[in-house]
């Protein structure tokens, strides 16, 4: 009998050493994770059968003049909001124009002067203010030189009196009811003497500002039947599109147009082989290795960050980094770290995708580097292909149950070969997140699905520091596509180029302000996944609208819809009050986001 108890005592004791154990083991590998099905799933390519189609019946003309850099800057600008917004459009070149300009003009329902000299217009240009007033509306794309022209006109764009020098601008300022992050004042990098210094008249709406309140940056006025809006804003860079969007759609009492909805946060290098040692600034602040830091605050404080903003991180693997680029690429074997912050990742609700075998950019050697980065090219085709089967083998045997389809070139490097690999010989990647402002040596995108079926997804910005520049392109894009797009690597705090010296609590605290500012500014934001945003990005680019303004409503057709789809609503005469056949949300007091669920949404407007 005794035993007996004995021998149930040893059992109990083993039986609490076997749980302790699996505890251990579940808090180490942070729970395995099993994979959910997505309402915002990324779709098969024979559902997108547009590319942002508009009409038949181009609506919009754009004017500019060739040889002229500034306005064949603005052309390219206006060209790729005007596509994205679905306005169909033509484009002019007015040195090559032979027909009398009020025939052309005519036939288009708005216009855009992409340029700055009206002298070129000569007498013409009393004709387009008579179109204007016959109920046309003209956009003034960047501000316009002075001369004889401009003055002759500048009492019909609401303007008293005018400086012959140009204003600096040094900041941008949104009235509350006209921008999404209006709340705050964006510096702008470099500023300089690039905007007409005017004083308006009261008939004149001031849309946008600098800080001091000194200089117009938009305005509208009516005249006659018609409108005009000015953009005096000069700066005519990918950034900054969303400024130039936003003044267009001044033009028309009520303009819709599709929106992606969509905001997401990447961690590159995530996860991958923590880095052995000390960290000089993690050291000094912290008294830790990097691989401690990482484990008990870094990652801690990112899933906090996460919990308090609703994020769904998307991290992607690097399986070593060793630098080889040719001859065998042997696995890694090591693996505990990649359970461990992968599955906590999995199960806070975000996913894994691609990065690299290693870090080194899918790139021959006939690729030349504009910047030196220190990478490596592949020897050969083979082993570059090898070296993307390898890293689908180790990150599928380790999560099983995750579908990854996100694919991050390292440092937004992609040769064409590479890109094409991808799309020719990996159907796993379905999307490539890579990056969306110009650079010497990065994959440059723009929201699309590519003729090979992936869907483009560029990062907007990037790391801790959140510099003004990036502050200003985020919030330029929150009001063209409504969207946040952030990484960050894990190492930046080991690289005083990515503001490793400022320490993690200040870094942290910036990717605070930045989260809880895409909340405030965007509340009914969609915060996805990498894929999700590529499925968000499918169904955005299939879209093919066109409504229809009456006195107490607005009809919506869609010739693209899949399943659901989001626009923005600018109303500026009067309000909406609801819409059938979808959703509609007040965002600010001109500004109303639409979830349209049917190909017909009949929206009504306020009395």
């Amino acid at each position: 009998m005794k035993k007996t108890k004995r021998f149930h005592e040893l059992i109990l004791v083993a039986f609490g050493f076997i749980l302790i154990f699996t505890l251990l083991l579940i808090e180490r590998i942070g729970i395995l994770y099993q994979g959910t099905a997505s309402d915002m799933a990324l779709l098969t390519d024979d559902k997108i059968t547009n590319d942002k189609k508009t009409g038949s019946n181009s609506k919009c003309l754009v004017i500019w003049e060739e040889g002229d850099a500034t306005s064949e800057k603005a052309l390219k600008v206006y060209d790729q909001i005007l596509t994205d917004m679905r306005v169909s459009h033509d484009d002019m070149n007015i040195g090559e124009n032979t027909q009398d300009i009020d025939k052309v003009i005519s036939k288009y329902n708005s216009v855009v002067l992409a340029m700055s000299n009206l002298e070129i217009l000569g007498k013409d240009i009393t004709k387009v203010t008579g179109w204007v007033g016959d109920g046309g509306r003209l956009l003034f794309g960047i501000p316009p030189f002075k001369s004889s022209n401009f003055e002759f006109i500048s009492d019909k764009l609401g303007i008293v009196s005018s400086s012959n020098n140009y204003a600096k601008v040094d900041d941008f300022v949104s009235e509350e009811g006209y921008m999404l992050g209006a709340q705050r004042t964006y510096p702008i990098i470099d500023g300089y003497e690039s905007s007409l210094s005017v004083v308006l008249d009261s008939d004149a709406t001031v849309y946008a500002h600098t800080a001091d309140d000194t200089v117009p940056l938009v305005w509208a006025r009516d005249y006659q039947k018609g409108r005009f809006v000015v953009c005096n804003f000069g700066y005519t860079e990918k950034a900054y599109r969303g400024i130039f969007s936003s003044a267009y759609t001044l033009l028309d009492d009520v303009f819709i147009y599709p929106v992606i909805n969509a905001s997401t946060f990447y961690l590159d290098d995530f996860p991958s082989p923590v880095p052995a040692g000390n960290g000089e600034y993690v050291k000094r602040d912290y008294k830790m290795g990097i691989a401690d830091f990482y484990s008990r605050v870094w990652w801690p404080d990112m899933l906090a960050l996460g919990r308090d903003h609703n994020i769904e991180y998307t991290g992607l693997i690097i399986e070593t980094y060793q630098d080889t680029t040719e001859g065998e690429l042997k696995a890694n074997e090591s693996t505990a770290n990649y359970y461990y912050y992968g599955n906590m990742l999995l199960n806070q609700g975000g996913e894994l995708g691609y990065h690299g075998y290693n870090h080194q950019p899918l790139c021959l050697d006939n690729f030349v580097y504009n910047q030196e980065l220190g990478y490596n090219t592949w020897d050969d085709y083979k082993t570059m292909h090898s070296s993307i089967k390898e890293l689908i083998r180790f990150s599928t045997s380790m999560f099983p149950n995750q579908e990854m389809s996100v694919y991050v070139p390292p440092s937004d490097v992609l040769s064409p070969e590479g890109r094409q690999m991808l799309g020719v010989d990996f159907p796993q990647v379905k999307c490539i997140a890579s990056i969306y402002l110009e650079g010497p040596d990065e994959y440059v995108q723009e929201f699309e699905v590519a003729e090979d079926g992936i869907v483009e997804t560029p990062r907007i910005v990037s790391g801790g520091i959140l510099d003004d520049y990036m502050r200003i392109t985020a919030f330029a894009e929150m009001n063209l596509h409504f969207v946040s797009s952030h990484f960050m690597h894990p190492d930046d705090l080991l690289d005083e180029d990515r503001g490793a010296d400022l320490g993690w609590e200040v870094l942290k605290a910036n990717l605070d302000d930045y989260m809880g500012w895409v909340d405030e500014s965007a509340v009914d934001i969609r915060h996805l996944t990498g894929s999700e945003m590529a499925g968000a990005v499918q169904r955005y680019v299939n879209l093919i609208p066109a409504y229809e303004v009456e006195t107490d409503s607005i009809s919506l057709t869609d010739k693209g819809l899949i399943d659901s789809a989001y626009y923005l609503i600018r109303a500026n005469k009067g309000g909406l009050d609801n819409a059938y056949g979808g959703e509609l949300i007040k965002l600010n007091d001109s500004l109303y986001l639409l979830k349209a669920q049917s190909s017909k949404v009949t929206i009504i407007r306020s009395k």
